[in-house]
């Protein structure tokens, strides 16, 4: 009987670490969606990519924040946005 026992803990322990794995594994994604707009705003090179991470970061949960976000990374060039740079020197 004790050994029935055993067993089933050691089962409840591994069916316990699984689910584990499975959480951490989709909380990683869910962080790697929200701060997307982020990554693509980097990516692409925007002069401004670190405020649209901190936005994303910080109120990309809200959902609007984030498809805002998501929307003026995909629809901007960045060419565009430096023309109207200094020169450097």
């Amino acid at each position: 009987m004790k050994r029935i026992a055993r067993i089933g803990i050691v089962l409840l322990a591994a069916c316990g670490l699984c689910l584990l794995r499975i959480a951490l594994v989709l909380l990683g994604t869910l962080v790697y969606l929200l701060l997307l707009p982020g990554v693509i705003a980097m990516k692409r090179d925007y002069p401004h990519a670190d405020r649209v991470f901190l936005w994303c970061a910080l109120l990309g949960w809200t959902g609007a924040v984030w498809i805002a976000a998501l929307v003026f990374v995909l629809t901007r060039r960045p060419g565009a946005m430096r023309r109207y740079a200094l020169p450097p020197g």
